[in-house]
């Protein structure tokens, strides 16, 4: 991908910062310097290795900070300063390592989120992270110890990002789920669809394969084994341009993969579904929960949620009909988009990949 004929630059998530942090402060605790670089291991193989921005010692504790570089993409933690404070603590506990977060981390306080409510906002993967380069670099002999991720002006940037309307108050996340920072540009994404599905139609196949991203692809994968490597595409937020570029290709079959969120906002009839274009329209999944004849009670629940997540992993008797209404929908509207001899599938999938629903059934 390239943005001004020069190559965009990747960069790391406040997730691997939030871990180098912690990293360094254990690896200081051992050998009473701070290192310069710290490498730290990806949720997905291979490694990172971060410059260290500052260290310091006070009262027993030490603090290290990463500054944020989230390369060429639009970020607005770029350059934002994530530190950890690590306190030792020399008595054995259960468990050795206590994280938490401390300034400018939020703490979540509406459901439908990865975090629990009443929990710091620092997502599963990052949580992982850091649990893991402390676990790998204190001994066995050491007690245990005290980890707290800050974050500079947190609750400043915050302010900039949906936070609060997520209900994450105080502050920012602590995200990511690869560890890397992968930017795009639209016109460079659009691109890479076409020059993929003509690719496609190229060698000969008839069927294409579209995910929202690496998850929903790694899903559709695993589901479909005998699939060429080929016919997979993601399409990320690019439903509508995926489809004129599947329809000029006059395949038999298109597959699409997703997560309940895209479903709902492919339901709702959006062709590009990125947040900051399209929030979610909770009214108007209330009026077709109503409208499948579904209690006023569900209804009012689906128009007062805070995430299309909080909807799909509820308790209600009714998620199931509603998930099936959705999906039914957004069934209509993507074969509306092609030929009517296409045949089109739609997989939505849990956040564990577990479980699927698919349609038509």
């Amino acid at each position: 991908m390239k943005k001004d004929k020069k190559h965009l630059r990747t960069g790391f998530t406040t997730g691997s910062s939030a871990a180098a942090a912690a990293a360094a402060c254990l690896e200081a605790m051992a050998a009473g310097l701070p290192p310069d670089r710290i490498t730290i291991d990806l949720p997905g193989g291979g490694a990172l290795t971060l410059p260290l921005h500052s260290f310091t010692k006070r009262n027993g504790q030490l603090i290290a900070t990463i500054r944020k570089d989230a390369g060429d993409d639009p970020d607005i933690t770029d350059k934002a300063v994530i530190g950890a404070v690590v306190t030792p603590i020399l008595r054995p506990t259960s468990p050795r390592i206590r994280l938490r977060g401390g300034r400018g981390v939020g703490r979540v306080t509406r459901p439908g989120l990865p975090v629990k409510v009443g929990e710091d906002a620092i997502n599963p993967v990052p949580r992982a992270m850091i649990q893991h380069e402390v676990s790998r670099r204190l001994p066995d002999d050491a007690g245990a110890v005290d980890v707290e991720i800050f974050i500079e002006n947190g609750e400043t940037l915050a302010r900039k990002t949906l936070n609060p309307r997520l209900g994450i108050v105080g502050g920012l996340s602590v995200l990511g789920t690869t560890g890397i920072v992968t930017p795009y540009s639209a016109e460079s994404y659009r691109e890479t669809i076409r020059l993929c599905v003509e690719g496609i139609r190229r060698e000969g196949f008839d069927t294409v394969v579209f995910s929202t991203g690496g998850k929903s692809e790694r899903f559709a994968r695993q589901a479909m084994p005998k699939m060429p490597d080929v016919v997979f595409v993601q399409i990320a937020d690019f439903l509508g341009y995926a489809l004129a570029r599947a329809r000029e290709g006059n395949f038999r079959r298109v597959i699409l993969s997703c997560f309940f969120g895209k479903l709902c906002k492919w339901a709702l009839g959006g062709d590009y579904t990125h947040a900051h274009t399209q929030a979610m329209d909770f009214a108007g999944l209330a009026e077709m929960a109503a409208a499948a004849g579904l209690s006023g009670e569900f209804c009012r629940f689906v128009a007062g949620a805070n995430t299309a997540r909080q909807i799909v992993e509820s308790a209600w008797p009714e998620r199931e009909a509603f998930l099936r209404v959705v999906g039914a929908r957004a069934l209509r509207r993507v074969r509306a988009r092609l030929d009517p001899c296409v045949e089109v599938a739609i997989t939505c999938w849990d956040f564990d990949g577990k479980g699927a629903v698919t349609w038509p059934a």
